[in-house]
């Protein structure tokens, strides 16, 4: 399926690294549509504020308990918790890589625990698109995948904080056939229905979603062969809702426009299609562009505008070390130059610190940054405009809500 894409611009052989190499998922954003919470929110009965809130989701995975989810609500300004939610993970749930099954709470199970995600590579990033779709839009209800030990059959459900399990996948088949592989499982922005993929003996992927009022009927949406897909996650976008899978898929506000790493062409900007899609070299519409840019992608800052850091952690220019900048995504139109005015300058001085961007204002004018000097791990906040001044948060609250977990969204 056709997928109008555009490139981001590169900086070539930095590092020694390739444009067409798999990087590690280190930078993502807090999806549009996602912003949860009750308009007439109740700290107290448990609700999560419309504004004023950062919120994150840790893991636990104790020896000989069951996996625990925790949801909780920071106050930006104090970093006093003022809202928290567990979800107890059943057994039959995936929740590690050993079962070598894709789902967001794998990821987030697999780097959660106190001290993980803060080493020589740096802090841990801004949460993946997927991490904050696994949950409905009031954090109530965990979209999970579900295996059969025995046959290793996958399929897909929910869980609410009281425990209790939802499956949406019927039955396997009595016949002789292949075990269903239902992955990926994520909720629709609405909460009415979990969406998966399935991949079948021939590598070919569908996307398709189960609504949760019980009919568990299944609506297919796209999806195709998934040659150099390794990696990929499911992650929606747009109204109606489209589902994408790709490599580090980062959803536009406005839910037009996509941000993903494709196997062979490198990071690229997409137009979200109509339909659901796989977004991989073969059948995409692309055009490769500079490697002038350098950036990874941590983000959108609005419709049009993406957050950048050095691709591979050290960049060709002085004063981009590591520090941020901006991108126009509107104005990259596929040329062999990057366009005058399309790559912002540096927002926050260089430095010889391993800076992480951990999260972004819903408004895309600030961002917490994290910041490893040797073995020491700061955070600082940040204006997201060239030449800003970082301020270091020193509220004791900010360290236990910024170092352990991810950021699933700052509102």
């Amino acid at each position: 399926m056709a997928v109008a894409t555009v490139l981001l611009p590169l900086v070539a052989g930095c590092g020694g690294g390739r444009d067409d190499a798999d990087p590690d998922a280190k930078g993502t954003q807090r999806p549009a549509g996602q912003q949860g919470g009750s308009k007439s929110a109740d700290q107290k009965s448990g609700d999560f504020p419309d504004k004023g809130v950062i919120v994150t989701a840790s893991c636990s995975v104790p020896a000989s308990n069951p996996a625990r989810v925790t949801v909780t609500g920071w106050d930006p300004t104090t970093w006093e918790q003022t809202v928290s939610r567990t979800f107890t993970v059943p057994a039959e749930v995936v929740v590690a890589e050993a079962d070598d099954v894709a789902s967001p709470l794998v990821e987030l199970c697999a780097d959660n625990f106190p001290g993980v995600g803060t080493s020589e590579d740096g802090p841990r990033a801004v949460a993946a698109t997927r991490l904050r779709q696994l949950f409905d839009e009031d954090f109530s209800r965990m979209a999970v995948v579900l295996i059969d030990r025995e046959t290793e059959a996958t399929g897909v459900g929910y869980v609410d904080t009281s425990g209790k399990l939802t499956k949406l996948s019927g039955e396997q088949s009595a016949d002789f056939g292949d075990a269903p592989r239902e992955e990926n499982a994520v909720f629709a922005p609405d909460g009415k229905a979990v969406w998966f993929t399935e991949e079948d003996s021939s590598d070919r992927v569908r996307i398709a979603s189960r609504s949760v009022a019980g009919d568990h009927a299944v609506t297919e949406q796209g999806g195709g062969d998934a040659g150099y897909m390794d990696g990929a996650d499911l992650a929606l976008a747009g109204d109606p809702v489209r589902g994408l899978f790709g490599k580090e898929v980062r959803i536009s506000p406005d839910g037009r426009k996509a941000t993903a790493f494709i196997t062979w062409k490198g990071y690229s900007v997409a137009d979200v299609p109509q339909r659901s899609a796989l977004l991989k070299a073969e059948g995409v519409k692309a055009a490769r562009t500079p490697f002038d840019a350098d950036c990874h992608p941590y983000g959108w800052v609005d419709d049009r505008t993406v957050l950048c850091g050095p691709r591979l952690g050290d960049t060709k220019d002085p004063k981009r070390k590591n520090s941020f900048w901006t991108l126009d995504a509107s104005r990259l139109d596929g040329t062999a130059d990057l366009p005058k005015g399309a790559m912002g300058d540096p927002i926050i001085p260089a430095t010889d610190r391993k800076n992480t961007v951990r999260a972004i204002s819903q408004n895309g004018k600030q961002m917490i940054f994290a910041s490893l000097q040797g073995t020491r791990l700061e955070f600082f906040i940040s204006a997201i405009a060239p030449g800003a001044t970082p301020k270091k948060i020193t509220a004791g609250g900010a360290d236990k809500a910024l170092s352990v977990g991810d950021v699933l969204e700052w509102r």
